[in-house]
């Protein structure tokens, strides 16, 4: 197979997550109605590819354990919180955001695993992503509902990326021993679990019809947006080195980008061009200077 297959395949599921995320949410669905449904047929699909490849494992107890906590705090606790955000940012903002976790995780690796302590080389980096999102903010007013919802979104899917680099950082010190193709699966099951148990918690806002159309939307934020992603993956990381690997981390973002100004007709001001600059240059930087590159893929974007 040519390396550049399953990573052109990740590359574009998960760029395109953020907006299919967004066009379901345009319709009146609640985050916590939405989100059960799209990782149910995302781990259908997911078990299909799973079966077909010959990679589906029955799990020891070890890797349930740890599946159990990536599925809460890798997947399901950051996916609400940056789901719940793109309710009152555009799609536009919240793919640029979630272009931080890589430096989330840098930040967390340093308390969670072994060997990857802290450096203060990438604060540079940081404090010019930081600049970038002051003036994503600051661009967002013209395109947001209000400031107010403009800062909540923001506060949320800031939330969401901070946890998705602490689970990053955990998946870190998980894979030293458990390959990732073993804990995918165990991952999305304590996943959808802990969304089902949030959704029979908090509800699910006001009802909303689900019609065909919008099921159409479900299935694709499902299978294109989350399944495809995670089993391109798979694959992309066993035949790709991790510098290669590292280009999903800034090609994402862009891409969420431009597909949410093309099919959702979002807006896009020079300052908020200024700030994504700003944000994808501080990233690559901080990373440089890691001395590290963070695995991507092993979180699910909203």
């Amino acid at each position: 197979m040519n390396p550049w297959t399953p990573l052109l395949l990740a590359t574009f599921g998960w760029g395109a997550s953020n907006v299919l995320s967004k066009a379901v949410l345009n319709t009146g669905l609640d985050t916590f109605r939405f989100l059960p449904i799209r990782y149910f047929v995302g781990l259908l699909t997911l078990i299909a590819f799973l079966a077909a490849t010959g990679r589906l494992h029955r799990p020891e107890l070890r890797v349930w354990k740890a599946g159990a906590i990536l599925g809460v705090l890798n997947m399901a606790v950051p996916t609400i919180l940056m789901t719940k955000g793109l309710e009152y940012i555009p799609a536009t903002m919240g793919s640029l955001l979630i272009s931080l976790i890589p430096i989330a995780t840098v930040t967390a690796a340093h308390w969670v695993v072994p060997g990857e302590e802290f450096r203060s080389r990438i604060i540079p980096g940081f404090v010019l992503s930081l600049c970038g999102i002051g003036l994503l903010v600051g661009g967002g007013v013209e395109v947001a509902p209000s400031p107010n919802t403009l800062l909540l979104g923001v506060g949320l899917t800031f939330a969401g990326v901070m946890l998705a680099g602490l689970g990053g950082a955990v998946s870190r010190r998980f894979s030293v021993q458990i390959s990732p193709a073993r804990l995918v699966l165990p991952q999305f099951i304590f996943g959808l679990l802990a969304l089902l148990i949030g959704l029979a918690i908090v509800g699910g806002g006001r009802p909303s019809a689900i019609d065909g159309s919008l099921w159409w939307l479900l299935v694709a934020s499902g299978v294109v947006g989350t399944a495809l992603p995670f089993a391109s993956f798979l694959f992309a990381a066993e035949i790709n080195p991790a510098s290669r690997l590292a280009i999903i981390g800034y090609t994402v973002p862009v891409l969420g980008t431009i597909g949410a100004l093309i099919f959702l007709g979002e807006s896009f001001t020079w300052i908020m061009v200024v700030g994504a600059i700003l944000i994808l240059a501080g990233v690559s930087l901080s990373e440089r200077m890691a001395g590290y590159v963070p695995t991507p893929g092993t979180r699910s974007t909203a």
